[in-house]
Order: structure tokens, then sequence, then C-alpha cells
């Protein structure tokens, strides 16, 4: 880090290719389950920005490739999103929520190898409620750290739950390498899933 980023208060951030933090998420599962009363959901996402199309589709299709080797056991299926701002996804199905969290982790990781990891803004992993609400765990790559993200249920003017979202923090920073600076906590609205 250099004079004026100290200056100025700016941190460098952890390198994409350390990745392998996301998989406490898999161990907080069962905390969430047990304290929480929440059950993850089917999906997850990885969110990242300025990949052309070509490349896209080729990733996509090394991905597909990847998936069909890797999933024999419990399948996990994959398919490409794009936002309406024009970030790219790669939205993840499966029963199993461990095998999602490490096809999360190898498809984070084929794409840090094809030399995208600073592309990479997020995984995101979905937790719903007892009544079914959702609430999101945020795996920020640039970070290296989670946070909760916990909008307000039939807000369609994109009002956060903080109260939950602090709730949640307190409650996982054990498990999880929690993002310490809550202005960090960036809400990802209109979640493709």
């Amino acid at each position: 880090m250099g004079f004026f980023d100290t200056l100025f208060g700016r941190q460098k951030p952890v390198p994409p290719a350390k990745n392998e933090r996301l998989f406490a998420i898999s161990t907080a599962d069962v905390t969430l389950r047990t304290q929480e009363d929440m059950q993850p959901a089917q999906t997850a996402g990885i969110c990242f920005k300025g990949v052309a199309s070509g490349p896209f589709k080729q990733i996509n299709q090394e991905l597909q490739d990847l998936l069909k080797v890797a999933g024999n056991d419990t399948p996990v299926t994959a398919k490409p999103f794009e936002d309406a701002l024009g970030y790219k996804w790669v939205l993840l199905d499966s029963s199993d929520f461990q095998a999602t969290v490490t096809t999360v982790h190898m498809v984070s990781q084929t794409l840090i190898d094809e030399g995208y990891g600073e592309q990479l803004l997020a995984a995101v992993f979905r937790f719903n409620d007892e009544n079914g609400k959702p609430n999101y765990f945020i795996y920020n790559y640039k970070r290296g750290a989670f946070y909760p993200f916990v909008p307000r249920p039939d807000s369609h003017s994109h009002q956060r739950n903080n109260a939950d979202e602090m709730r949640l923090a307190t409650v996982m920073k054990r498990d999880l390498p929690m993002e310490p600076e809550m202005e960090r906590w960036y809400a990802l609205w209109d979640l493709p899933f």
C-alpha cells in the first residue's frame, strides 16, 4: 500500500484468488438452521462485471462442461443471466446446499483462472425464514467478507430491514468472516432469485 493510500484511508482489497473464505457459509448453514430457523434456498448466484458477450458465452460453456463432470452425485444446474444494469450472473440451482457452495467456489475459481478475478463482485446465498421471507448473505470478493442483506417484504421502494441485518451479523460473526464496515453492506436490489 502506497503513501497516498495510507494518507487517504484507502485499504487494499482482498485478492479475489483468496476465495476460500466463502466456504464458511457451509458451516454457518447449521447455525442459521438451528438458531434462526432459516433454510437455504435451492439457488445461489455469482455476480461479475465487464465481460463481453463472446468471452461470457465461452466461459458459460466451460462451466456447463465442468458441471456435467462434477455433478454426477448431486446435480447442480447453472444458467447465465444479465441484469438490467448489465452485470453478468451465473445462477446455480441444487437441492444440496453443500454442493451449491462448492459449485460457487468452483465457478469463481474458474473465472479467476480465466483472468476475470478482478471482475468478480459477489456471491449471493439466499436463506428463507419460517415465513418464506428471503434473507441473503452476500460474499464480497473484493473484501473477502460476508454481510447480510434483508429487504423488507412487499417493499417496492427498496427498503432494507436494518434491524434484522444487524441481528444476523451479530449472530453469525463467529461463523462467517463478517464485513466490519457497515457502509460496505451494499444492497443488491431485484435479485434474480
